[in-house]
């Protein structure tokens, strides 16, 4: 008996190697992929000029774009439709069909864990670290935060 069987499962991706594998984790475990979500959150900070401390990065950021909400939603839905393009080729294979690729723009751990809550996913699968490959403690903070702020059983994977 799979306990899996009929799970929601999410997997955010940040086209890591350690969220590849966590989508395989995830396909594995799932008793079919029309269950697998994977979710790529584009961080609004990095979109608009912040660097990773809040600040404005000289020559990129905010200066340069007006606070128009329908210049920022252009920005946003530019990034997601190419983040959304790249991870239906990186999943164009055969063994992934069914697996349903999202995009969002939002702070990660917030947009992970808003978009759980708000799609009746009933597992979180995540890697430890992702694509920083800075590994500041035994778990990254965006896994941390997911864990602390998920609604539904996270199951963290260790690098």
């Amino acid at each position: 008996m799979n306990h899996f069987e009929n799970t929601q499962i999410l997997v955010p991706f940040d086209f890591s190697e350690d969220a590849q594998s966590a989508v395989e984790t995830a396909t594995g475990i799932a008793e079919k992929n029309d269950n697998v979500t994977v979710l790529h959150v584009i961080d609004p900070g990095q979109l608009y000029g912040f660097d990773d401390n809040g600040g404005y990065e000289l020559g990129g950021g905010l200066g340069t774009v007006t606070h128009e909400s329908a210049r920022l939603a252009q920005i946003n839905e530019k990034h997601q439709h190419a983040a959304l393009e790249a991870m239906q080729e990186l999943f164009a294979d055969s063994a992934y069909q069914g697996i349903h690729l999202v995009t969002t723009v939002d702070v990660p751990a917030e947009g992970i864990t808003k978009y759980a809550s708000t799609n009746a996913i009933e597992l979180i699968v995540i890697p430890s670290h992702g694509q920083s490959g800075f590994r500041p403690s035994i778990i990254g903070s965006v896994a941390e935060k997911v864990v602390r702020l998920a609604h539904c059983p996270v199951l963290v994977l260790r690098g």
